[in-house]
């Protein structure tokens, strides 16, 4: 129970109050603020940073990553509004000025052939863009399938060893293949059919490598203990892989297709370039530089220029995130 003597009454309270009080007490008013009271600085500092965060400040304190993402942003831009806003479109003819330089009303110039090589270039562009974008998705679905599936069953008794034979097999087959003769092949099959085959067609030749890098990594996360525990208790072995072996795996990813970007963009432009992609009435950077007149660098330099800066640009981007996810980076630190 408690003792009626220690009841204390409202001014009591009032003068405990200005004792404790540091503001009040000239003892507590000199001490500094880190032994009065803990600043609130020091309070958010304590709280932990979620990865997502981490790894934004790792990417975003590397310069070319900022490069690499203002750059991309402008010709995305520009393959959008461009072609709405500019005044000539990529296949009218402008015979009066042909192969022509740079001027105000042809920005790039003209070729030989009368077209307006700034039109055809933001053209060429957007196409290039969306090959490249596609392209690189198609290809890391189809590695990883094939090397998750052949790294999960390749430990799977003889039915295992079988199944994981046979798709290293396929693997190697593929990557003996001539694809650039087989490309150009069905390209003239498939030139009546529209511009988006080419994103299969590039994706089919292009995915051997990273599924042989993801059979051995997912080979590596199958001995692991949480992987054979999940095994154990009976676990759907899709539900396995979904879980516990792609985001174990998914930074290696997520660079690797970042870098199939561009490595896709060139592919298309230089089939394009030989005659054996993007056709009539489709234009993309590959037939915009197969114009070329050597006599007249503005057929040319522009195109190229755009090329080489979407390429370079995109693999900055790339190279900054794989720093951004590696821990043994410079760019590891917070």
């Amino acid at each position: 129970m408690t003792n009626p003597s220690d009841m204390r009454g409202t001014d009591d309270a009032a003068a405990l109050q200005v004792e404790t009080d540091h503001r009040a007490n000239s003892v507590l008013e000199g001490m500094p603020p880190s032994e009065a009271e803990p600043p609130e600085g020091d309070a958010r500092s304590l709280e932990s940073i979620g990865r997502g965060e981490l790894l934004r400040r790792r990417f975003l304190r590397n310069p070319g990553a900022l490069i690499g993402m203002v750059v991309v942003l402008l010709l995305i831009l520009g393959a959008i509004f461009a072609p709405m806003a500019y005044q000539y479109e990529p296949f009218e003819r402008d015979l009066r000025n042909a192969l022509t330089g740079p001027s105000q009303y042809h920005w790039f110039g003209v070729d030989e052939n009368g077209y307006d090589i700034f039109a055809r270039t933001m053209v060429g562009l957007r196409i290039s863009l969306v090959i490249g974008a596609g392209t690189a998705l198609l290809t890391t679905v189809l590695a990883l399938i094939v090397g998750t599936v052949a790294g999960y069953v390749s430990y799977k008794g003889r039915w295992g060893a079988f199944v994981d034979g046979a798709l290293v097999n396929l693997i190697n087959l593929f990557l003996v293949i001539p694809s650039l003769l087989l490309l150009m092949l069905f390209s003239p099959v498939l030139q009546q059919a529209s511009w988006l085959w080419l994103i299969p067609l590039l994706a089919v030749f292009s995915w051997m490598l990273t599924a042989r890098v993801l059979r051995a990594m997912t080979q590596q996360l199958v001995r692991t203990e949480y992987v054979e525990a999940s095994r154990f208790m009976g676990v759907n072995p899709v539900t396995t892989i979904v879980r516990h072996i792609i985001p174990n795996i998914a930074s290696w990813i997520i660079i690797d297709t970042t870098l199939g970007v561009s490595a896709a963009i060139l592919g298309e432009t230089g089939l394009s370039f030989i005659g054996f992609g993007i056709q009539y009435p489709n234009v993309s950077l590959g037939t915009v530089l197969q114009a070329y007149n050597i006599a007249a660098p503005w057929t040319w330099i522009p195109p190229a220029m755009v090329l080489a800066a979407l390429v370079i640009s995109v693999n900055l981007m790339g190279e900054a995130l794989r720093d951004a996810l590696d821990p043994t980076s410079g760019s590891s630190r917070v």
